[in-house]
């Protein structure tokens, strides 16, 4: 299986190594305050989303799942490794955000705890984007699940902004949590990407069930 990551890891490099650029140039922006710190986080988290969903397309156009699916590790181990990537990427972006939080409250001396709960908030999603968009490559293929990838990410930030545009929605009760203690805010914020984790296994699940049905 180690082999299985590692060739997600080389498809991907040229991918990564672009990204990795966009993201230290951001730092640098952040650090000189032309961009939000948040506003970096949740960038990063969004090209996780995206990353494995290229791998899929890249593996369709190599019809490397015919292969994969027919090798002795089983296919479960095949659907595995695709996940642990996703893990892969989650722990290295979670761990550069960590990183450049020191970094920006060092010297500049930000919301720590702001930053924090933009961190586990846009962790979270960064996991669960990718439990619902997995199966779905799995069963529909790259090209067909593409569209229920922009759905999921933008239709609910479509549907917040509408209705708080409307007035049916208090975005103002946000402010209750000045109220709480920073340790209760940032405790509370750690158990979001908990969720993340969870769901990703469920979608774990449901892809390995899916692809033991499929006719490669």
């Amino acid at each position: 299986m180690t082999g299985l990551i590692m060739k997600e890891i080389l498809v991907m490099r040229k991918t990564l190594m672009s990204y990795l650029f966009i993201m230290v140039l951001y730092a640098v922006m952040a650090l000189l305050d032309i961009f939000n710190f948040g506003f970096i986080i949740t960038f990063v988290q969004v090209m996780l989303m995206v990353l494995p969903i290229t791998a899929f397309a890249y593996d369709e156009q190599a019809k490397w799942d015919r292969y994969a699916m027919s090798l002795p590790l089983g296919r479960s181990k095949v659907v595995g490794a695709r996940y642990l990537f996703v893990l892969v990427l989650a722990l290295c972006t979670f761990s550069l955000a960590l990183f450049g939080i020191a970094i920006i409250y060092l010297l500049q001396q930000e919301d720590l705890v702001e930053m924090l709960l933009t961190l586990m908030v846009s962790a979270s999603i960064g996991l669960l984007v990718p439990a619902i968009i997995l199966p779905l490559n799995y069963k529909l293929g790259a090209e067909r699940a593409r569209p229920y990838l922009y759905t999921v990410i933008f239709i609910p930030v479509i549907v917040v902004v509408l209705l708080s545009k409307l007035d049916l929605l208090d975005l103002s009760a946000l402010n209750a949590l000045e109220a709480l203690s920073p340790a209760f805010i940032i405790g509370g914020a750690a158990l979001l990407p908990l969720v993340g984790l969870a769901a990703l296994f469920i979608s774990y699940l449901i892809s390995c069930r899916v692809a033991a049905g499929k006719d490669f």
